[in-house]
């Protein structure tokens, strides 16, 4: 598949959007993805096309600005469990996942670091660095990578070592 990496083979990758990057839902489903997440507004998603190969679809935006504005954590920290909710209830089901949003860098960056902290337990600056071997202009434009450090420590950071995930809670491992 054209511009895929995958941060875990077989299970979550990322890429660039369709607006950036066309793509053909028959050759995403041939390459295995069963469900297709958009951190951006999903321009050019056509959900009904991803439907009809079996693929299933969510839309859950994150913040679009560079550099980020006042505001941004919270749009982030409000969006990121329900996305990972997303992800791992397809993931649970059997279905690998692909990540995406303009340019699959900053906001496909961002949630694939929160992915890691949340269902392997890395800390932040780790979950980064894991994205980065994978796709190394993650978190480049200008503000993401502090943005994603302060959005990350702020959702991992219960007392009890609990993870956010919306109706549920995830045990780090320590």
């Amino acid at each position: 598949m054209r511009k895929v990496f995958w941060l875990r083979e077989g299970v979550i990758a990322g890429r660039s959007g369709p607006n950036r990057d066309a793509w053909s839902p028959e050759e995403l489903a041939a390459g295995g993805i069963g469900a297709v997440l958009s951190v951006n507004d999903g321009e050019l998603v056509h959900s009904d096309d991803l439907s009809a190969v079996g693929v299933i679809y969510s839309c859950v935006p994150l913040s679009d600005s560079a550099p980020p504005r006042p505001g941004d954590l919270k749009i982030c920290l409000d969006a990121l469990p329900r996305a990972l909710n997303f992800v791992v209830s397809s993931i649970e089901s059997g279905r690998n996942v692909l990540v995406h949003c303009s340019s699959g860098k900053d906001r496909t960056g961002m949630f694939l670091s929160y992915y890691l902290c949340a269902t392997e337990g890395l800390a932040p600056a780790s979950a980064i660095e894991q994205v980065r071997r994978v796709r190394p202009i993650a978190l480049s434009a200008e503000g993401w990578e502090t943005l994603t450090l302060d959005v990350l420590r702020e959702l991992v950071r219960a007392k009890d070592g609990r993870i956010a995930v919306e109706g549920q809670d995830q045990r780090r491992r320590r």
